[in-house]
């Protein structure tokens, strides 16, 4: 269970992740918290400077299925990827994805990350428990 003070942060930072990554290092000690950059979109020397920092980068399936998303994806510390739906706002087939379609972006990370289904699964358990334990965090 995490003490008090140490918090999971979810956050938005489209076409910000430079100013996010500003307020994170300068306001956010990593022992108060850890941040989650949700459908991170940064650029790849963000992405390291968010990962020197402790953030985590939730992805989902709508970010696979571009190549510059997928190239992003693939650039991220395997590490520090759990996965997300970003349901209702994401549709598969007309209809809004909801948490139990998390597997499509199980299946799509395994194929950005060249891993077999079985041994993507096992890395995003271990992922969200090192998010939700911080003596397992990375």
């Amino acid at each position: 269970m995490r003490g008090r003070g140490n918090k999971i942060i979810s956050v938005h930072s489209v076409r910000t992740a430079s100013q996010v990554l500003d307020h994170v290092e300068e306001l956010l000690p990593r022992e108060r918290g850890t941040v989650v950059l949700h459908w991170f979109s940064g650029t790849p020397a963000e992405a390291r400077r968010a990962s020197a920092l402790g953030c985590f980068f939730s992805v989902n399936q709508a970010m696979m299925e571009k190549d510059r998303g997928r190239s992003l994806v693939g650039s991220l510390p395997a590490a520090r990827l759990p996965t997300e739906t970003d349901g209702p706002f994401i549709e598969h087939d007309g209809h809004p994805i909801a948490p139990g379609d998390v597997g499509r972006a199980v299946e799509l990370l395994s194929s950005v990350m060249e891993m077999d289904i079985e041994e993507t699964q096992r890395l995003v358990v271990r992922n969200f428990a090192a998010l939700v334990s911080p003596s397992a965090t990375p």
